[in-house]
This record gives structure tokens, C-alpha cells and sequence, in this order.
């Protein structure tokens, strides 16, 4: 009896390993598939970290089975001894072997997350692309300064080139903007302007998505993420460009106006500081 529980334990464990491996590898696990420079920085800091933590964690579970195998009830041949301690010496080795983890862990943590700091520019001979992004209830606006086009729920960037967001909220006090294979997530507000920084490694398609519970339409809150090469992009500018539809003010109010399911709307033009006046919507005169 003690054998067959002891293998339907091990079986078990084995399977949630592999139920776990095989998640993590699949392309559903979007965070395990990184395809920008910030979102490979950000995996390597967490595999570094877990490594790390299992120098410590991993002895220490071996220890406890073995512990509590041990001094199980049915074991009559463990020594009883509520009393015993460890001694001042022993205490202070076993305080020094998480820090032996810990202490690389805070060093290599404080380091990388300088480097993946949102504020902070790709470096790149590239000009990085400038766009603004308004989180709306519950629909993204994306603004192209420079080309003077905006999109809603679809963003299209050129490969191996910066991407410099600015990003703030209308309608809603707050959201987070979140592309799980090309950068971690980072607040929207409104009233305030924050900055993002990210570049695609490779043309493809990826999925944007708000990351703050927002109210009915958070679940739909997702966007299209589409890399193409830089032609592919002018392109596409063009195309934007001799479209029917400018984005004005008559026309964002009625976008500002909460809507679920929003399908992908393209504006032809959009003035300049566009942007700008949004944020002073909520600005002390």
C-alpha cells in the first residue's frame, strides 16, 4: 500500500511537471515567446531569477519530503524531540544559504530593470517612429503624429525600428497597455502623459491588450499588432491616407462614447496636437 501511494504521488508530480512544460512551450504561453528586444530582456530576467530561487528552493523541498518521511507517525525508529534546537551556528548557515541566492538575485534584478526601464530609448541607428495611444472605454486610439493618420484597435509598426509611445486615458481614469511579446505593461492615465519604449524583432502578428479591470469591456479591450518591413509600412501609410473617414472632433466624441466590440476603424487625418488637447481636457486652466 505505502508503494502505490508513494508511486500515484510521484506520477502526480511528473505529470503536473510536464502539464506545466508543455503550457509554457506552447504558443498560447505569449509570455514565453518573446518577439522584441524588451519582452527577451524581460524572460531572461525571469528564468535568471527562477534558477536563481531554485538553488535554494529546490534542496529545501527535497529536505522537507525527506523530514516529514522521516518523522511520520507510522515511523517508530525517529527520535521524538520537541526540544531540540539548532544552535546559534547551524541558524546562521542556514540564514546564509538563501542569501547566497538572494544577494545575486538584488544585484542582477536592480541592474536589468535599469535597462528595461519604459522611459528609457532603444538604442538603435534607426529614427524611432512616434506614436500616441488613448485608452477609451473600452477601444484603443492610436495616433501617428507624424503621418497624421490614427487607427482604433489596430496598431501597425515597421521591424527592427524603435517604437516610442506616449500614452494616456480619456473617459476612464486609468488603464494599462500591455503587449506580451514585445514589451512588459505600463499605466494609462488621464491627465498624464507616460512613455513607452519597444522595437519588433521580426514581422508577424501579435496581441495587445489592456492588463486593469475596467468594467464590462475589458475582456474584448484587445488590439491587433501587426510587424511588417518598412516598405510593407509606407505602404500602408498610404493607404491609411487616401481613406474616406478624418478623425475630428465631432468624430472622437462619439468614439469616446463607451462601446464594447469595437471593430478596426482607419482615419485618413488626424491635426496636429490632437494628442496634446486631450490632455489638457484635464488640466487646471
Amino acid at each position: 500500500m505505502k508503494k502505490f501511494k508513494f508511486a500515484v504521488g510521484s506520477t502526480a508530480i511528473l505529470c503536473m511537471a510536464l502539464a506545466i512544460y508543455f503550457v509554457l512551450k506552447s504558443d498560447y504561453a505569449l509570455l514565453t515567446h518573446p518577439k522584441g528586444i524588451m519582452a527577451r530582456r524581460e524572460l531572461e530576467l525571469i528564468r535568471t531569477n527562477l534558477l536563481l530561487m531554485l538553488l535554494v528552493v529546490g534542496p529545501a523541498l527535497l529536505l522537507f519530503y525527506g523530514i516529514a518521511w522521516k518523522h511520520r507517525a507510522q515511523n517508530s525508529k525517529a527520535k521524538y524531540d520537541p526540544e531540540h534546537t539548532q544552535g546559534k551556528w547551524k541558524d546562521i548557515v542556514l540564514w546564509c544559504i538563501p542569501l547566497i541566492a538572494i544577494i545575486p538575485m538584488a544585484i542582477i534584478t536592480i541592474y536589468e530593470t535599469h535597462r528595461l526601464d519604459p522611459y528609457r530609448p532603444i538604442e538603435s541607428d534607426k529614427k524611432p517612429l512616434e506614436i500616441q495611444v488613448v485608452a477609451i472605454d473600452w477601444k484603443w486610439l492610436f495616433i501617428y503624429p507624424e503621418e497624421q493618420i490614427a487607427t482604433v484597435n489596430f496598431l501597425q509598426i515597421p521591424e527592427q525600428t524603435p517604437i516610442h509611445f506616449h500614452l494616456a486615458a480619456d473617459g476612464s481614469p486609468m488603464n494599462s497597455f500591455w503587449i506580451p511579446q514585445l514589451s512588459g505593461q505600463i499605466y494609462a492615465m488621464a491627465g498624464m502623459s507616460t512613455t513607452l519604449h519597444l522595437m519588433a524583432d521580426e514581422p508577424g502578428e501579435y496581441t495587445g491588450r489592456a492588463a486593469e479591470i475596467n468594467g464590462d469591456g475589458f475582456a474584448d479591450m484587445t488590439f491587433l499588432v501587426k510587424s511588417t518591413t518598412q516598405s510593407e509600412f509606407d505602404e500602408w501609410v498610404k493607404t491609411v491616407q487616401g481613406s474616406s473617414e478624418p478623425l475630428t472632433e465631432e468624430v472622437y466624441a462619439e468614439l469616446l462614447k463607451p462601446s464594447m466590440k469595437v471593430p478596426i476603424i482607419l482615419y485618413s487625418h488626424v491635426e496636429n496636437g490632437f494628442y496634446h488637447k486631450i490632455l489638457m481636457k484635464y488640466m487646471m486652466h
